[in-house]
């Protein structure tokens, strides 16, 4: 009875915090309908608390559906999530950061509920309530530009502002120097492969990155423990340039390629030892480069839209990127003791 008392009382302490705080603060049914939001709430909106009453809180960010899957899953029996989104409000938006956990009614009252919490940004440039982590983590000079796809020749100049051997790149990449010579001799051609894309543009923005190895299921599982973040493989592919039957392949034991282990390793670095904006940062540079392969990020998460991969020929296919990866020559079968040659004799 004791623990029943004290749970109540956090439900009580809960709903005073929710109602004095600064931050916009939601509680909303197992399906996503608004029951009851705070004053911070309403202004983010610029709605009145009874016209938002009794709607999808999924209505008023610009990711609904994929907040709506947040919001169901943890009717699920999912702890909590934390994701990155943006409230709608007339013709403009605001970056925040909203987190969601589910209470039961053993600890709320008569019904199940979901607590939702966000933290307006002000990303402007100048604004008041900028992040001092993204401060500290934006580029000072970037070299590759985010309305321009990334260039074979883009290769060695980025190599010399990293101050690194063109071995220690491939390996950082995960390619082989075959495709990196096949590349530099066209400098003009984009690169083939998504993935390695993105993690030239993500070396670009964060050069002390260097770790390498990892696989696309310890970066779900970091981004779970340390920021709150639930993806699918599906979901997951998308973040790394790769398509959704790669995320399945994860999703069932089989390995990643090396671009994308290389990247995979370099996002885990930032989960574990940078701050959580070192995140959001990243998911900017996916929305550039969705952007500018005219994919939705926001409604498809494929890149089933955009152009195939291409790879150079001297690289087999892999399931998710297809650079610097060969197979092994076969070898001719030996052929079994006392068969006929062709000629038709028999060896002595």
């Amino acid at each position: 009875m004791a623990s029943l008392n004290d749970a109540t009382r956090i439900s009580s302490l809960l709903d005073i915090a929710m109602q004095q705080g600064d931050q916009p603060a939601f509680e909303v049914s197992p399906q996503g309908v608004i029951w009851y939001l705070n004053q911070a709430a309403s202004e983010a909106l610029r709605l009145n608390p009874q016209q938002a009453v009794n709607t999808r809180l999924s209505n008023y960010v610009v990711d609904g559906l994929m907040t709506q899957r947040r919001l169901e899953a943890l009717n699920q029996g999912s702890q909590s999530e934390t994701w990155r989104d943006a409230w709608r409000r007339d013709q403009e938006t605001i970056s925040c950061e909203i987190t969601a956990f589910f209470i039961p009614a053993s600890v709320a009252g008569e019904r199940h509920r979901i607590i939702v919490l966000a933290k307006n940004y002000d990303l402007s440039p100048g604004g008041e309530d900028a992040v001092d982590g993204l401060k500290e983590i934006q580029p000072s000079k970037a070299l590759l530009r985010s309305d321009k796809p990334v260039l074979a020749g883009d290769l060695e100049r980025l190599r010399e502002k990293l101050q690194i051997s063109t071995n220690r790149l491939c390996e950082l990449l995960g390619i082989s120097m075959v495709s990196w010579y096949t590349w530099r001799k066209t400098p003009q051609t984009p690169i083939s492969s998504r993935s390695v894309v993105l993690h030239l543009r993500l070396l670009d923005a964060m050069p002390e990155l260097a770790q390498l190895g990892a696989q696309p299921a310890d970066l779900q599982e970091a981004l779970r423990a340390h920021l709150g973040i639930s993806l699918t493989f599906s979901d997951l592919a998308f973040w790394m340039g790769a398509d959704r039957r790669s995320g399945y392949a994860w999703g069932r034991g089989y390995p990643a390629s090396d671009p994308v282990r290389a990247l995979t390793a370099s996002l885990l670095y930032i989960v574990l030892n940078k701050p959580r904006e070192a995140w959001w940062c990243y998911q900017t540079l996916l929305e550039q480069q969705a952007e500018l392969e005219k994919v939705n990020f926001a409604s498809t998460r494929s890149w089933a839209t955009s152009r195939s991969d291409v790879q150079p020929s001297d690289d087999r296919n892999r399931s998710d990127t297809n650079v610097g990866v060969t197979s092994p020559a076969k070898r001719p079968r030996p052929r079994a003791l006392g068969t006929v040659p062709r000629s038709g004799k028999r060896r002595s």
